[in-house]
């Protein structure tokens, strides 16, 4: 992760906890992990420029949703909206190097389940193609197998005509989904290997 990512994720995250705080919160007394660790480990991935994210978080709860790459995702924000009546509901707008946090009512946040996701996926369950628009993006291929007795997927992914940082987090995000849908289950164990990731777009500085 460069610099620049760095220095925004960690100023989305102090966000995140003056928004915890102004709301009296008990999420950092109960499950601190969820928002320093596991939402920080999303951001530092998905927080790029153009990135769209919704955020819920309530005492015990703190959840990102990355919108406009995968209906299913997207769709998450409902459910979202049913967990507890002091949650709090936001969007996050991220730009080149700067953000906005914006507060949502829960109608407002439901909402966010119609934005637009411009990519598609065509083939079969083990190995498929995504497009964005027209254009084929990637490819990937997903090998299913039992390991320890436990199920267990190896993802391939090929970038093909990548335009950009968001083209690979979709590209990542639809084998995440692929490897659930293969498997049957959220509790899959999984590798993913990327084919010369940058072949047509280089990261910049």
């Amino acid at each position: 992760m460069n610099t620049t990512n760095n220095l925004i994720v960690d100023s989305i995250i102090d966000a995140m906890l003056s928004e915890i705080t102004k709301y009296n919160l008990e999420l950092l007394q109960r499950y601190p992990n969820d928002l320093l660790v596991h939402d920080r480990s999303v951001l530092e991935y998905a927080a790029i420029p153009g990135a769209t994210i919704a955020w819920m978080v309530g005492d015990s709860h703190t959840h990102l949703v990355t919108l406009g790459l995968h209906k299913g995702e997207s769709e998450m924000v409902r459910c979202l909206t049913n967990l507890s009546s002091n949650d709090r509901f936001y969007v996050l707008k991220v730009e080149s190097s700067s953000f906005n946090l914006t507060e949502l009512d829960r109608k407002q946040f439901m909402d966010l389940e119609h934005t637009n996701v411009p990519y598609s996926s065509h083939g079969s369950d083990s190995e498929f193609s995504i497009y964005k628009g027209k254009a084929e993006i990637g490819h990937i291929k997903l090998n299913h197998s039992i390991r320890n007795q436990q199920p267990f997927v190896e993802a391939l992914i090929t970038p093909i005509a990548v335009a950009n940082k968001m083209d690979l987090v979709a590209l990542r995000m639809w084998c995440s989904k692929g490897i659930t849908r293969l498997a049957g289950t959220l509790f899959v164990k999984s590798e993913e290997h990327w084919v010369d990731p940058y072949q047509n777009f280089k990261e910049a500085a």
